[in-house]
């Protein structure tokens, strides 16, 4: 694993988000998501400040935690293609969800999602 750009984790993410929507990928199988249908062909495609292998690395820690804990990745995904609206995060929960999901408890999904890919970078565990 080479040296990443950034350690602001928060930065990594939003560039993640940036690279996903430029249909780089698929990112963790999210793409099925009307939020990503919507997107016009003709937006401006935003210069990317992080490569594709860091992008990817970013997607593979997201998928891993799509694995160990589903909401909180839906959460940190939701936020960071939503341009960090934890309103906007807690509505598409609670509307997938059996469950009222209000917005504190979004924005703790968040925050923790984003200290967990903040972890495995740190550590440098290669997912």
């Amino acid at each position: 694993m080479g040296q990443i750009i950034s350690n602001n984790t928060g930065w990594l993410l939003s560039q993640w988000a940036k690279w996903a929507k430029q249909g780089r990928c698929t990112p963790n199988g999210f793409g099925e998501s009307p939020m990503f249908k919507e997107l016009p062909e003709q937006e401006a495609k935003p210069n990317l400040l992080i490569t594709d292998d860091e992008a990817m690395l970013i997607d593979s820690i997201i998928a891993k935690l799509k694995i160990r804990d589903r909401e909180m990745a839906k959460a940190l995904v939701v936020f960071y293609f939503s341009d960090g609206n934890a309103s906007h995060v807690a509505r598409v929960l609670s509307a997938q969800s059996e469950q009222k999901i209000n917005r504190k408890r979004a924005d703790v999904l968040v925050k923790a999602g984003t200290a967990w890919v903040d972890a495995v970078l740190f550590m440098g565990i290669v997912v």
